[in-house]
This record gives C-alpha cells, structure tokens and sequence, in this order.
C-alpha cells in the first residue's frame, strides 16, 4: 500500500483503507472526497464528504476508507474539559459516591 502525505494532508485513492490505532480523541477531516470512518465496537457507520469532521471517541482501533480519490487530515483535538470528563462518567454508570473521591481530578 502506498500512502502519500503533503505538508498537511493524507492523499487516500478510491477503496484504500488506513487503519488508526489509539486514535480516541482525534478528528478526521475530509478535505476532499469521500471516506468511511468505523470504531472497534461502534455500530454507527460515518461518512464524510468534504468540509466535514469527526472525532473518535472510543479506545481501540478504528478504520477509514475512501470511496473516491482525496485527502483527509488527522489531528488531536483539545482535551475534553471537566464537564465533558463528568458527563462521560454519568453515562458510563459510574456511582455519584466515586466522583466526591476526585474521578475528576485534572
């Protein structure tokens, strides 16, 4: 497989499938074209055309694919902030009595 980088994009060719490990927090950019993007465990299939983004937001890998020739970029985004942190908590089930120990603490 041949993967060809510019100075701030990846040029993917029709069909070609990248494959990002550890990637949970970083967003894909569709430049140009249009890609696939599917998480380990995720039952949502993105699609991305040009001048849209996503972030990943689960551990493990995750796999992109062009339907056509373009270019994407991949790039961390800024951390979640502590509400973010606290929301993430609630809804994985994490008892009240865990946060008053500091599961937020920065």
């Amino acid at each position: 497989m041949n993967i060809e980088f510019n100075q701030d994009e990846l040029c993917m060719t029709p069909r070609q499938l990248l494959r990002v490990r550890d990637g949970i927090g970083h967003a894909i950019a569709c430049h140009r074209g249009s890609v696939w993007v599917t998480q380990d465990g995720d039952p949502r299939d993105v699609i991305l055309r040009a001048g849209e983004s996503f972030t990943l937001d689960r551990e493990g890998p995750a796999l992109v694919q062009a339907f056509q020739a373009g270019t994407i970029s991949i790039a961390r985004t800024a951390p979640p902030s502590r509400a973010a942190r606290l929301l993430a908590l609630l809804k994985s089930g994490l008892q009240p009595a865990a946060l008053r120990r500091g599961a937020l603490s920065t």
